[in-house]
């Protein structure tokens, strides 16, 4: 366990991405002139990310959450994660769409469209966790725990403010 975050902890601080095989079969929604590729890198979140995707993570039930996320000393049975899937379709897509594109820019629409053209659900929750771990997982967790709390460092107001921010980039889309 030690060493296993010690090696999230160096992959977090060195920067690295993580690179994942991918098979984009469908290539209906890639417009002319775009490459896709045969993996999908995940960099490590940047703070503008970071504060793009805070409301909507904050948006799914802790306990939801946590079964959401992989761990290695315990799994959410299959059953169980498909029916969390699908509860929050839209919204783990949006995360993993943001997360993959993690730059200034607007991510590009027809990328999300890829995504969901190619992605099962099993794609969505490994590249759910892959945002997650490139957030740095162990701070990540700490953020919510004590966002979580009844002593949170967020009043009532940055909650509202922070669903209206999810509500505006709903809308904005």
């Amino acid at each position: 366990m030690i060493q296993a975050l010690l090696h999230l902890e160096s992959e977090t601080i060195t920067c690295r991405p993580i690179t994942i095989p991918f098979n984009f079969a469908n290539q209906d929604s890639v417009p002319k002139g775009k490459e896709v590729g045969d993996s999908i890198v995940v960099a490590p979140t940047t703070l503008r990310t970071w504060i793009r995707l805070k409301p909507l993570l904050m948006s799914i039930d802790k306990d939801d959450f946590n079964k959401l996320i992989e761990k290695s000393d315990q799994r959410t049975p299959d059953a169980e994660l498909v029916e969390l899937m699908a509860k929050y379709d839209e919204l783990l897509l949006d995360i993993v769409h943001i997360g993959i594109h993690n730059k200034k820019s607007e991510p590009p629409g027809w990328f999300r469209d890829v995504l969901k053209d190619n992605c099962t659900w099993k794609d969505v929750y490994i590249l759910l966790n892959a945002v997650l771990f490139r957030i740095g997982f162990n701070p990540f967790c700490n953020s919510i725990t004590t966002i979580t709390r009844d002593v949170s460092p967020i009043d009532e107001a940055g909650i509202i403010a922070a669903q209206k921010n999810l509500d505006s980039y709903k809308t904005s889309r």
